[in-house]
């Protein structure tokens, strides 16, 4: 798993940057979208969030990035349940119970607070901002919409729920369930906005720049 961890890690540092001012810009998207709003400060945030101001190249930059982030939160899951599953087993030896290191790796401040946010952050907030990114997919990339329409798309247009655009609308931006949907995706992107920022300081905390040994 190795492997794993390095594209975790460099993926991370390659998009950390735009993986905040994309949650930053989501947020205020739908925050908007909460209290009603349709000021200009949410019409710049949804144009720097679907193109960064850039034209057709920022719109390029947006879905590498996105695709990457989707890489990016894949392999953090697949750590988080290596990490448990490897712990799981070292109780188990000890004859202790196993489900103690499930409960340890969802807290936040285990095995300290720093890693504990960004692992147990990760983690609750991985699924939403995964739905966000892999639907985000449809609008960056043709190719990548039509495996998405091909699969999905029902012929009944009439009822929203099996329309797909407005699927993959409502499950981006949270409206499936209403406000309660709309908050939970706000706290998800609240989180998301942490995760760069703690990878990186876990990063700089593990590999210290070497001192002048002069």
């Amino acid at each position: 798993m190795r492997i794993i961890h390095r594209i975790h890690k460099w993926t991370g540092l390659v998009i950390g940057l735009f993986f905040i001012f994309s949650c930053l810009s989501g947020l205020i998207i739908v925050f908007g979208k909460i209290i009603g709003s349709y000021s200009p400060v949410f019409k710049v945030a949804k144009q720097f969030h679907t193109e960064l101001y850039a034209g057709s190249a920022g719109e390029e930059i947006v879905g590498i990035a996105t695709l990457l982030a989707v890489v990016e939160i894949i392999t953090g899951y697949i750590l988080w349940f290596q990490r448990t599953i490897k712990m799981g087993r070292s109780l188990r030896k000890k004859k202790q119970n196993p489900l103690i290191a499930l409960k340890k790796n969802l807290g936040f401040t285990f095995p300290n607070k720093l890693s504990g946010f960004h692992s147990a952050g990760g983690f609750w907030s991985g699924i939403p901002l995964l739905l966000m990114a892999m639907t985000a997919l449809t609008w960056c990339f043709a190719w990548y919409s039509d495996i998405v329409y091909s699969l999905f798309e029902s012929d009944n247009a009439g009822n929203w729920s099996n329309n797909l655009y407005h699927t993959l609308y409502a499950l981006h931006v949270g409206s499936w369930e209403g406000m309660f949907s709309r908050i939970l995706w706000l706290v998800a992107v609240a989180i998301g906005i942490s995760l760069p920022v703690t990878g990186l300081l876990l990063f700089l905390l593990r590999h210290p720049r070497k001192r002048d040994s002069r």
